[in-house]
């Protein structure tokens, strides 16, 4: 774990409900130090832009070439959420498919992906895992043919229906992949969604090894104050910072930070993105300490 990233989601959603262009966010992160990021295709889908029209590939040429000129290279980028075990609508998939694409025309070598929840009868279904393994078996056989990995990620919380989420657990998560059983296919860990579920996030961590590719970094309070800066909620961060460090893990340390910024007035956002750059940056030197401090 050598270098910080962020999301393009860091500045992004505002309490008066605007949203911050992606453009800008990436300016204000290279100014603070970044050069590495996430590039969220999902909120480029849920709050529409030109990734949702016929005009999406030159939508996202413009954002590499920015990149290009910032000196920015981008990590991972987080795909489409289509809940696919309860609707498979053609157009969901092909907006999925649209993300792959994208990722590989940004350079990334990873794109995270949520998992799914069949639920029937108000119950997780029994075949859950089965039709996860089958879509992202699919997904992988068509990432791959763009050199694009997939990063499954942990879930945390219930469906609308009530029913607690598939894949919460670093154990379902493994089961999950080593099902899938494509070289392409690894492990997201969402620290958060981990804290959330008062799970043993070291123990997840160390289960997971090599298979995880990818991070998604934030702090919470409870679960109505989630993805949050560091050390602003309740996380415990040197035991999961050792647990990194013992299974060598070789990705970035990339936040998912969008609730840090909610109310911060337009003017500090960019002493604010820089200090998270500079808190991010004292967490990888931390993460170095505590794996020397053990040898």
């Amino acid at each position: 774990m050598e270098r910080i990233g962020t999301s393009t989601n860091i500045f992004f959603e505002r309490n008066d409900g605007s949203r911050i262009p992606a453009e800008r966010t990436m300016r204000l992160c290279a100014q603070a130090g970044y050069r590495d990021m996430d590039f969220g295709f999902v909120e480029q889908i849920f709050y529409p832009t030109p990734f949702t029209t016929e005009r999406w590939r030159s939508f996202v040429e413009r954002h590499m070439r920015l990149a290009e000129e910032l000196g920015i290279r981008f990590t991972q980028t987080h795909g489409h959420i289509h809940d696919f075990c309860n609707d498979q609508e053609e157009a969901q998939w092909d907006l999925v498919k649209r993300c792959v694409e994208g990722t590989a025309m940004l350079k990334a070598p990873w794109m995270v992906m949520h998992p799914s929840t069949l639920v029937r009868d108000g119950r997780v279904h029994q075949d859950t895992r089965s039709r996860n393994i089958e879509y992202f078996q699919r997904l992988a056989e068509y990432a791959g043919t763009f050199g694009v990995g997939i990063a499954v990620e942990n879930m945390w919380g219930e469906t609308k229906e009530g029913v607690k989420r598939y894949a919460i657990t670093a154990e379902e998560l493994c089961s999950l992949i080593d099902g899938i059983g494509k070289p392409n296919v690894g492990a997201c860990w969402d620290t958060e969604h981990g804290a959330i579920e008062e799970l043993s996030q070291p123990d997840s961590i160390r289960l997971l090894g090599n298979r995880l590719k990818c991070t998604h970094i934030s702090d919470q309070t409870d679960r109505n104050n989630v993805h949050i800066l560091p050390y602003t909620g309740f996380t415990d961060w040197d035991p999961i910072l050792q647990a990194l460090a013992d299974v060598d893990y070789q990705g970035e340390f990339t936040y998912e930070i969008q609730h840090y910024l909610l109310a911060m007035p337009e003017n500090l956002a960019p002493e604010a993105i820089r200090f998270s750059f500079q808190v991010g940056t004292q967490m990888i030197q931390r993460s170095r300490f505590l794996s020397s401090s053990v040898l």
